[in-house]
């Protein structure tokens, strides 16, 4: 095993410096087409020369368990067919053998906790020691290869996307306590998935508890639970200010629901009422010529929630791939 010092100051010698972060990091050993599994303090990446094979962090469910959860295959047979096939790297090549699951499914699967969990990993910006052990491979073995670049932009998308729903990170890993109010039938979110995240917020379960409990994407369920607090239906945590106050609901749309879209016409189309809100997790406008954008305001307090992200986007894009996501992980 060797340790890399991702996050070290340049020595001054003539070697290139180490690199600072974990996106460095990868893009160092994706340059250098390295096979192995890079070590942070919240997961693994999984190398194979260079490409992304896999990932893994504690806050993000694995295929493992979205497959034993939702009773696709015994908890007792994973387990076995780990014990006999993860060494070798042969487990993936056996479960569609075996007809436990189709390649698609698996191809589906494997790349959704891929880039679920390597959110995880990648966007932790708390420091910590990073270490390359080189060689090792995985145990599901090769299913499909992600380009670093490609990986560490999805990272950065949905961190924004996340600070654009609601700044206030602390909800990420706190224990979810919906409020008094939002048990009763006349204050509960539209939605079944969100309404399902109250039924089993118990104020112990964190965000990653209720992933895995319900077989979830854990980056959706984070999504959720921002979405929720914005909403004022959860208790958030006031041991830290926010970053930022998100923007206000589009003129003209009441609450920023969603754009339903009428059958035949195009996904783009939406309806002109006032100024076009940007899209979610783009980079925020321009200030006026000759003016100077405004700072950020911070607060002792989490933002007001007449001023958060709606619970629904307004992007029909962006909705349309939120219900295929819906519908795949009811699939699987």
């Amino acid at each position: 095993m060797t340790a890399a010092p991702p996050l070290a100051e340049p020595t001054g010698r003539t070697e290139p410096a180490a690199p600072r972060t974990p996106a460095e990091a990868v893009a160092l050993l994706a340059a250098r087409r390295a096979t192995g599994v890079l070590h942070g303090p919240l997961g693994t990446l999984h190398l194979v020369d260079g490409q992304v094979a896999a990932a893994e962090s504690p806050r993000a469910p694995g295929l493992a368990d979205l497959l034993t959860g939702c009773g696709r295959i015994a908890p007792e047979a994973w387990a076995e067919l780990l014990h006999r096939h993860g060494p070798q790297g042969r487990l993936a090549e056996v479960l569609v053998e075996r007809q436990l699951i189709t390649r698609g499914e698996l191809e589906l699967g494997h790349l959704g906790t891929l880039f679920d969990a390597a959110y995880f990993v990648l966007a932790d910006r708390s420091g910590g020691i990073w270490r390359f052990e080189s060689d090792a491979r995985h145990w599901l073995g090769t299913v499909a290869l992600v380009d670093p670049a490609r990986l560490c932009r999805e990272v950065e998308r949905r961190r924004r996307l996340l600070d654009g729903i609601w700044p206030w990170p602390q909800l990420d890993t706190a224990a979810v306590r919906p409020v008094e109010h939002s048990r009763h039938p006349s204050h509960r979110p539209p939605g079944r998935r969100r309404r399902e995240l109250l039924d089993h917020a118990d104020g112990r379960r964190t965000p990653a508890d209720l992933a895995r409990l319900l077989g979830r994407s854990g980056f959706g369920v984070t999504a959720d639970v921002r979405r929720l607090a914005a909403a004022g239906l959860l208790d958030a945590p006031r041991h830290a200010a926010p970053t930022a106050t998100p923007p206000a609901a589009a003129p003209g749309r009441p609450g920023g629901g969603l754009h339903r879209r009428v059958p035949g016409a195009t996904l783009r189309g939406t309806p002109a009422a006032g100024p076009a809100p940007a899209p979610v997790g783009s980079a925020a406008p321009a200030a006026p010529a000759g003016g100077v954008a405004a700072a950020p305001i911070r607060s002792d307090r989490p933002p007001a929630t007449a001023a958060a992200h709606p619970l629904t986007v307004p992007d029909p894009d962006i909705a349309l791939l939120t219900r295929v996501r819906d519908l795949l992980e009811a699939r699987l």
